[in-house]
């Protein structure tokens, strides 16, 4: 039997956990309390809500996640100049690893902070990358998004996947931007995804890219991907994929 990949879920289990049993403690204290019985339901349905998601998410539901991780894909360039690449937020390596794939004389550097018990989800990564065999093209690195630990135009191609909205301690999203695109060598490519269409995160979509612009990148584009076909109505709240755009452009020369 082959070896599976494990890219996880992109909902995490606590999310269904948390408030599904503040909903069941409410709930029997609603018995004595009944005012108690609507954040119950509040509750309740919060981890319902969230269970659905985390389905629909999986392979077993719409697997939501590959189509939404095949937008960066679908856009990243063409051809035999990519020799070095970054994906920012890197998580279970899924990017990283179809990097790799896609450029086969590459080396990839996948970055994440990966939080408590970092060790063991950077071992998933270095797994994963075995299972798919580019472990000898892929590194995979504990760093930090707002302040990488590369040196200015380093790679031919850098990327990111649903990571900047999350990036704790800035407050303005778009200094994580900047950041990535420093690391892109003159004339290469970026391709960020992102809620970038989150007003309350980013603000105006002519603003971000009005100040992509300001810092001399003239290449950009910014697209909406949260089609029917990939995104389920139920997804389509700001916080989750209802804002989802791909940045990607090409750094001036």
């Amino acid at each position: 039997m082959m070896e599976k990949v494990d890219y996880g879920n992109w909902v995490s289990v606590r999310f269904v956990v948390v408030p599904g049993i503040l909903g069941l403690l409410l709930a029997v204290w609603a018995v004595f309390l009944p005012y108690v019985g609507i954040p119950a339901g509040v509750f309740s349905l919060v981890s319902l809500y969230f269970l659905h998601a985390r389905y629909q998410f999986s392979p077993r539901g719409r697997d939501v996640q590959a189509r939404v991780l095949d937008q960066v894909l679908t856009r990243l360039p063409s051809g035999s100049e990519v020799r070095q690449v970054l994906d920012i937020g890197c998580g279970s390596g899924a990017l990283s690893i179809e990097a790799a794939k896609r450029y086969p004389t590459a080396q990839v550097v996948g970055i994440d902070p990966w939080g408590r018990g970092w060790e063991s989800s950077k071992r998933l990564c270095e797994q994963n990358a075995t299972v798919e065999g580019v472990a000898d093209r892929v590194l995979f690195v504990r760093g930090d998004a707002a302040s990488l630990p590369f040196e200015d135009e380093a790679f031919d191609l850098v990327v990111s996947n649903l990571v900047f909205h999350e990036v704790r301690g800035v407050r303005d999203k778009k200094r994580l931007v900047k950041e990535a695109l420093r690391v892109v060598k003159r004339g290469k490519w970026f391709v960020f995804q992102d809620l970038f269409g989150w007003r309350a995160v980013y603000g105006r979509p002519d603003a971000l890219l009005g100040a992509i612009r300001s810092w001399g990148i003239a290449q950009v584009e910014l697209v909406d991907t949260t089609g029917p076909a990939r995104v389920p109505r139920a997804l389509k709240l700001p916080f989750m994929l209802g804002t989802v755009s791909v940045l990607y452009g090409r750094k001036n020369t």
